[in-house]
C-alpha cells in the first residue's frame, strides 16, 4: 500500500488543478458575457449600435397608392409656313413625367420623316419637355407631330400615423428648393408671417401646423375668377383665383419653414408639403385646396403634368411658375422678307382608354 500512496497523492493534486482551471475559465466566460451585455445596454436606455441600426432601418409608412386610373394624353403641334420659309424652328412641349404615384409610357407617335432632331429633356423639379427642332419649312407647307402617352395615376392614401413625421432642416437636399420664393409665391410680408405664427402656436406636431394653415386658407380666402396674382396680394385682399389659393397655402407653409410645392394636373392644381421620418427620408403629402377637403390624401387622381413652381427653362430668362409650350423660329437669310410668318397651334387632349 505504501507504493500506491504517491500515486493517489499526484492523482488528487491533478484533479484539484483541473477543477480550478475549469472554475476560473467559467468565471472569465461569465465576465465576458456580462461585458457584452453592458455594451448592449449601458444602463441609460441607449440601445447597442446593432440594435439602433436595425430599428432606424425599419421603413416608415408614409402615403400609399391604390386604385390607379389610366388615361391617354395626346400632345403635339402643327406649323404652317405661309408665304415665307421657316428655318431653325424650335418647339418645346411639356410632357408628363413619372412620379411615385404615376407611371408613363408612349403608346403612339406621329413623326414626319423629314423632321429634325427630337428628344426629351428634364428640367429642375422633375419637369419634362419634348424638344423638337425643324431645320427648314418651305412656304405653304404644313408639318404636324404628336405623341400619345398612357398615364397611370394612383389614388393617394393617408399615412397611418402622422405624429412620427417631423419638419426637415432647412438644408435638407430634397426640401430646400421648396422653401424659397418663386414666381408669384412670396412669403416675406410681415403680416403673412405673423398670421402663420399665430396659426401654428401650441400645435403638437408639424402635421398639425400644416393642417392649421390648410384650414385657414380654405376658410378665409374667397375663390374668384381672374388672372393669377402674387400671394402677398391674395393674402391682403383675402381672395384670388383657384391657382392663387393653392399658391398662398404653399407660401404660408414655406413661411413656416416646411417645404411645399404646387402640383399641376389636367385642368387644375393642388399642393404638396414635405415632412421627414426618423431616418430623414422625405415624404410628400397632397393637400387639395379647392373642392372637397382632402388633406394628406387624394381620392380622385388626375394625370400629373408638372410638380414645382420655379422652373428654369433654357429659352426663358426668368424662372417659370408653370412650363408652357414654346415655338420660335428664324427668317431665311435668303428671303427678301426678314420676318417669318408661320401659323402654329398646340395640341393637348385627354383621350379615353379603350
Amino acid at each position: 500500500m505504501k507504493h500506491f500512496a504517491p500515486i493517489f497523492r499526484w492523482f488528487a493534486i491533478l484533479t484539484i488543478a483541473v477543477g480550478c482551471s475549469t472554475y476560473f475559465a467559467s468565471k472569465d466566460l461569465v465576465a465576458q458575457t456580462a461585458g457584452q451585455a453592458e455594451t448592449a445596454d449601458s444602463g441609460d436606455g441607449t440601445a447597442s449600435p446593432d440594435k439602433t441600426e436595425s430599428a432606424d432601418s425599419t421603413e416608415v409608412v408614409g402615403v400609399t397608392f391604390s386604385d390607379p386610373i389610366t388615361t391617354n394624353y395626346k400632345v403635339g403641334f402643327q406649323v404652317l409656313a405661309i408665304k415665307n420659309p421657316v428655318v431653325k424652328a424650335l418647339v418645346t412641349l411639356p410632357i408628363p413625367n413619372e412620379w411615385p404615384e404615376q407611371t408613363v409610357s408612349v403608346v403612339n407617335e406621329t413623326i414626319p420623316p423629314d423632321m429634325g432632331s427630337i428628344y426629351d429633356r428634364e428640367l429642375n423639379s422633375g419637369v419634362k419637355q419634348l424638344v423638337v427642332k425643324i431645320p427648314r419649312l418651305q412656304p405653304k407647307t404644313v408639318v404636324e407631330m404628336s405623341m400619345t402617352y398612357q398615364i397611370r395615376t394612383c389614388q393617394v392614401n393617408p399615412p397611418p400615423d402622422t405624429k412620427i413625421f417631423q419638419r426637415p432642416k432647412t438644408s435638407h437636399r430634397e426640401g430646400k428648393p421648396y422653401t424659397q420664393s418663386s414666381p408669384e409665391i412670396t412669403f416675406r410680408d410681415s403680416k403673412l408671417k405673423k398670421q402663420v405664427k399665430e396659426l401654428v402656436t401650441e400645435k403638437a406636431t408639424p402635421w398639425e401646423e400644416v393642417e392649421a394653415i390648410y384650414d385657414w386658407v380654405r376658410d378665409e380666402i374667397d375663390i374668384r375668377s381672374g388672372e393669377s396674382r402674387d400671394t402677398s396680394k391674395v393674402f391682403k385682399d383675402r381672395y384670388g383665383c383657384a391657382e392663387d389659393v393653392v399658391g398662398l397655402f404653399v407660401a404660408m407653409c414655406r413661411a413656416n419653414k416646411i417645404p411645399a410645392r404646387m402640383v399641376w394636373v389636367t385642368g387644375k392644381q393642388y399642393a404638396e408639403f414635405m415632412l421627414i421620418d426618423r431616418n430623414k427620408k422625405a415624404h410628400w403629402f397632397p393637400a387639395v385646396l379647392v373642392g372637397p377637403r382632402e388633406f394628406g390624401q387624394l381620392s380622385e387622381p388626375l394625370p400629373i403634368l408638372q410638380k414645382g413652381d420655379s422652373i428654369r427653362v433654357p429659352e426663358k430668362k426668368q424662372r417659370q411658375k408653370r412650363v408652357a409650350e414654346l415655338f420660335e423660329c428664324q427668317a431665311d437669310p435668303r428671303s427678301k422678307t426678314k420676318t417669318p410668318d408661320p401659323r402654329y397651334k398646340f395640341v393637348r387632349q385627354l383621350q379615353p382608354v379603350n
